[in-house]
């Protein structure tokens, strides 16, 4: 969401598109094999009334192959004020994948069945230190509701401990998510539930001074899990886990080895494959407190125009556990631009 001094006064017409095609070819009691085909449309009207502040309103549409309706038709608005070092956003906003979790902590493909997300947002961004703050409202309630309200949110920050002239980094990561179901005015039995997940460790980065390779890194994580309800909900009150990642950026693709074991693990936000509680309907009462995968992913982006790119991603995994051969493999294609229309007369 560009804001820009020289769009002040602007009138823009803008279009988010989004194009997806993932396979999941997985045979395990944690999480369910299917195919997701289909599109996300969000044409919008933009309006900057300031040289800081962007105002923006649309409609998200979201289309599956193979089903003649739309599946998801919702309004969209955001307004962002964007200073030198920092950005706040109300109502839509900058979320998924923008935020840069890990995958333990939130599922890649909530950029496909969760896009929107709906509240408040604080980005900072300085030379050493990137933060991004949310608050995802997911569920309202009014008075009488048979269900509870449901607030989800969290934090991402990496701050830059060491730096040298010839490539070297060391980056300190600091992750969280934090859900809570409740409220005073619903009719629903169930307690409240509150949950975190977190994770620190660390990211070092050497980039490398030819064509071909890019650059060389390492990124590492301990990930914990901790239920807060009065009433425990879910499979495990607490766990944790450990994710170690190693990988090569060439001109060609990203290639990146992924380790992870993880004991009395759950997200609710997080990737399935991790849990340790099933997520399958398949098998809806399957625990396997002990998980550990392999997984290398090779991740090719290509851009196609300026404002296009296309996404090429395959991931066979391997589970100690249950030592069998599955994968996944994706086709993505984003397209997202500002046209301009009119300027207010002063």
């Amino acid at each position: 969401m560009a804001v820009k001094p020289e769009y002040n006064q602007n009138f823009r017409i803008g279009l988010n598109a989004f194009g997806f095609t993932r396979n999941n070819e997985y045979f395990n009691a944690i999480a369910d094999g299917y195919t997701l085909f289909g599109y996300h449309l969000n044409p919008k009207l933009v309006y900057f009334p300031a040289e800081f502040v962007r105002l923006e309103g649309g409609v998200f549409l979201w289309q599956d192959f193979g089903n003649n309706r739309f599946t998801q038709i919702r309004p969209t608005f955001t307004l962002k004020v964007q200073k030198k070092n920092y950005a706040l956003l109300f109502g839509n906003l900058e979320g998924n994948l923008n935020h840069g979790y890990i995958e333990p902590l939130y599922d890649f493909e909530k950029v496909i069945n969760d896009n929107l997300e709906t509240g408040v947002q604080f980005l900072l961004t300085r030379d050493r230190t990137k933060l991004d703050a949310w608050i995802d409202w997911e569920r309202m309630i009014y008075p009488r509701d048979p269900f509870r309200e449901e607030i989800a949110g969290g934090l991402t920050l990496e701050h830059t401990l060491w730096q040298t002239e010839n490539g070297w980094r060391l980056g300190l990561p600091v992750q969280f998510t934090a859900q809570h179901k409740g409220g005073q005015i619903d009719s629903s039995d169930l307690p409240l539930l509150t949950v975190f997940n977190g994770t620190t460790g660390f990211n070092l980065e050497k980039k490398l001074h030819t064509t071909f390779w890019q650059s060389l890194y390492t990124k590492n994580y301990y990930v914990v899990n901790k239920e807060f309800s009065n009433v425990p909900q879910l499979a495990f009150e607490q766990g944790h886990g450990l994710y170690l990642n190693a990988g090569v950026q060439t001109k060609l693709a990203n290639v990146m080895l992924s380790y992870w074991h993880g004991q009395d693990y759950v997200a609710e936000k997080g990737g399935r494959l991790f849990q340790s509680a099933t997520t399958s309907f398949l098998h809806p009462s399957y625990l396997e407190p002990d998980r550990e995968l392999l997984i290398l992913r090779i991740i090719t982006d290509i851009k196609l125009l300026d404002n296009l790119f296309l996404s090429i991603r395959f991931e066979p995994i391997y589970d100690f556990q249950n030592p069998k051969f599955e994968f996944s493999n994706g086709f993505y294609i984003h397209y997202n631009t500002d046209l301009f229309v009119s300027k207010v007369k002063q």
